[in-house]
């Protein structure tokens, strides 16, 4: 099964917490603004915190306060659980069965929208379901991809890493996004300047504690395409 839509993007990591969300929220909030119709999708989450005896996703959360409410949580996120793991655990230890085919049955139900933005769980090949991981989540959905990693050492062994995979299952990569997170890093360190030596596809550095952004996500925007 292959989800088709005209305008898509999947966001992924080289790791957990590199700054996807981080990424997901400005890119949503700057293509509303833009008056783009643009859904945000995140098909489960972990780690989420028990309000009024339901389940809260602090990531899908923020997504659905962004769009004011207007598209169901439900719907932005599906699949929810309260321990800190992999998705593919926490399925397993509540005795649940998720599978890709389940993902790809609530894209088809998203209300109608011209740009479908996903963010995965975890690094590119994190499990994500107990039939996969979240790339072979990406080739069902046929989306090319924004590679999100922190800046940090050792980014550049997994940059590198995750194109080859990218690679092997004959993906797409649009850009990879290099999020400073920290502030204080290694004198001498320059992993933006390494990587555009190594890699043709375009690096866009964002400065996570930066008040403003703002230019970044427009490159990105036009990388990916979103626009009237």
């Amino acid at each position: 099964m292959i989800v088709k839509r005209n305008h898509k993007i999947f966001i992924t990591g080289t790791n957990t917490d590199v700054g996807k969300t981080f990424i997901g929220l400005n890119l949503v909030r700057l293509a509303i603004k833009k008056g783009l119709k643009i859904i945000p999708f995140k098909p489960i989450e972990t780690g989420c915190r028990i309000i009024k005896s339901k389940l809260v996703p602090d990531d899908s959360y923020r997504y659905y306060k962004l769009l004011d409410e207007r598209v169901s949580l439900d719907l932005i996120n599906p699949y929810r659980f309260k321990p800190p793991i992999s998705p593919n655990m926490a399925i397993k230890l509540a005795r649940k069965r998720i599978n890709i085919r389940n993902y790809l049955n609530k894209i088809e139900i998203l209300p109608k929208h011209d740009y479908l933005l996903v963010e995965g769980a975890g690094g590119i090949c994190s499990p994500i379901a107990i039939d996969g991981l979240n790339i072979d989540l990406i080739k069902k959905i046929n989306s090319p991809i924004l590679l999100v990693a922190k800046d940090e050492i050792g980014v550049i062994n997994n940059v590198l890493l995750c194109i080859n995979i990218i690679k092997k299952y004959k993906l797409t990569l649009l850009a990879i996004i290099l999020n400073k997170i920290e502030n204080k890093q290694p004198i001498g360190m320059n992993n933006y300047q390494e990587l555009s030596s190594m890699i043709k596809k375009p690096i866009i550095q964002i400065n996570n504690k930066k008040p403003s952004n703002e230019k970044s996500f427009e490159k990105i925007l036009k990388v990916i395409n979103f626009k009237n």
